[in-house]
């Protein structure tokens, strides 16, 4: 499968961290983000990343993200993805990918409620941001 046309890129920061015991080595993680996003769909992006770990730091972990697009436009879209993040070897940076699929009412920007998106993000927790991009899935 191919990956097309890059969607957008986003740069955002961690407004807020909570950590959940899900028993044994196990932990939730969720991390509100806030910030820009280019491309296709330029705006503020504010979403909550929900992060499933296990005790072993090298082992993959599975993610989920919700959040919204406040577009320049002033469309809303809503943004729903998830996939599985491991860490980089460069400190406690991980790289995440996995797919989002959005939905918007805003007439213009229909054609995005029948996009799959490819997503691929690094996440530094010593700034305590994410930066990636979305790419059309053909």
């Amino acid at each position: 499968m191919a990956l097309g046309k890059v969607l957008g890129e986003f740069v955002l920061k961690a407004m807020s961290v909570r950590q959940s015991n899900t028993g044994g080595d196990s932990r939730r993680i969720e991390i509100d983000f806030a910030g820009e996003s280019s491309g296709e769909v330029p705006g503020q992006n504010i979403g909550t990343m929900a992060v499933e770990t296990a005790g072993d730091p090298t082992r993959p972990s599975s993610w989920t993200y919700t959040g919204v697009l406040l577009a320049k436009s002033g469309a809303v879209v809503q943004i729903s993805g998830n996939g599985i993040g491991v860490r980089t070897g460069n400190g406690h940076k991980v790289r995440y990918r996995g797919v989002a699929r959005y939905h918007t009412d805003d007439s213009k920007l229909a054609p995005f409620n029948h996009v799959i998106a490819a997503v691929e993000s690094e996440a530094d927790p010593a700034t305590m941001t994410l930066k990636g991009a979305t790419c059309e899935w053909n």
